[in-house]
């Protein structure tokens, strides 16, 4: 079965929640997405509705694929699910907006009219809880991710369905976890994430791929383009119970990590 549903927002999400841990979450966190789709590296992008966030920004659309909030720690991030129909009036609305509503409202996604929406899985975490809200366009799911090693998916949490997830999932067991405390180089942080997050040497077109690279013809109008479509960034994130850890690299397939201040620790 193809994972690939829907072209946007982040595709893979590894996480591993401890209770008892310095940092209770650590989640490595891949987007796919079209190449020439433009977008802006982390930053504080939503100064006028959510200045306390930081992520990239979709130029499109304005919204992001994943954001931190430093104070309370907590990430959200968005994942395609089901891609609908269209609609009979007007057009579909980003998922881009969910995370930054995830990070600002006591309720997550309860205020939210998601009849328009295409399909999502929405993941958002602390360091007490993972929560993922899944949508399919008729119902919304919700449910509380169990401490563990877990992966996400645009098929879902922890499905058999797509080959990544049977692939990675020992891969990520195998990797010990890191004490990723501020100010240390991304590699010495994330001894063991960085290298999981290489993709064990799969192929870009392998359908166990973590990090993809495809060409795919696409109609625009009366005529049809190919387009490439890939992974275009990845981060990773430590929550701890007083400060947030976030490295990033919009180059996954030869990565350039950097630390992202996040100003609170």
């Amino acid at each position: 079965m193809s994972r690939r549903v829907g072209f946007a927002g982040v595709c893979t999400v590894l996480l591993r929640l401890t209770a008892d841990a310095p940092w209770p979450l650590l989640l490595a966190a891949v987007r796919d997405e079209f190449t020439d789709r433009a977008w802006d590296p982390p930053g504080a992008h939503w100064v006028a509705s959510a200045p306390a966030l930081l992520g990239g920004r979709d130029r499109t659309a304005g919204g992001t694929w994943l954001a931190v909030r430093p104070d309370p720690p907590a990430v959200a991030a968005i994942l395609n699910g089901v891609r609908l129909g269209p609609l009979e009036y007007g057009a579909r609305p980003s998922r881009g907006g969910l995370p930054l509503a995830a990070l600002t409202s006591a309720a997550p996604l309860e205020a939210t009219d998601l009849a328009g929406y295409d399909g999502f899985h929405l993941v958002m975490g602390t360091a007490d809880r993972v929560e993922v809200w899944s949508w399919d366009g008729h119902r919304l799911a919700h449910q509380q991710i169990s401490p563990g090693d877990h992966i996400v998916v645009n098929a879902g949490v922890d499905t058999v369905d797509d080959p990544l997830v049977p692939h990675f999932a020992p891969l990520l067991a195998a990797t010990p976890s890191p004490d990723p405390r501020p100010g240390l180089s991304t590699a010495d942080a994330w001894d063991g994430w960085v290298d999981l997050l290489t993709g064990d040497g799969l192929a870009p077109d392998d359908a166990r791929a973590l990090i993809v690279r495809r060409e795919i013809d696409v109609l625009d109008s009366a005529s049809t383009r190919t387009r490439t479509y890939g992974s275009t960034s990845a981060s990773l994130i430590a929550i701890g119970r007083s400060g947030v850890r976030y490295d990033f690299t919009g180059t996954p397939e030869r990565p350039t990590w950097r630390e992202i201040p996040v100003g609170t620790r």
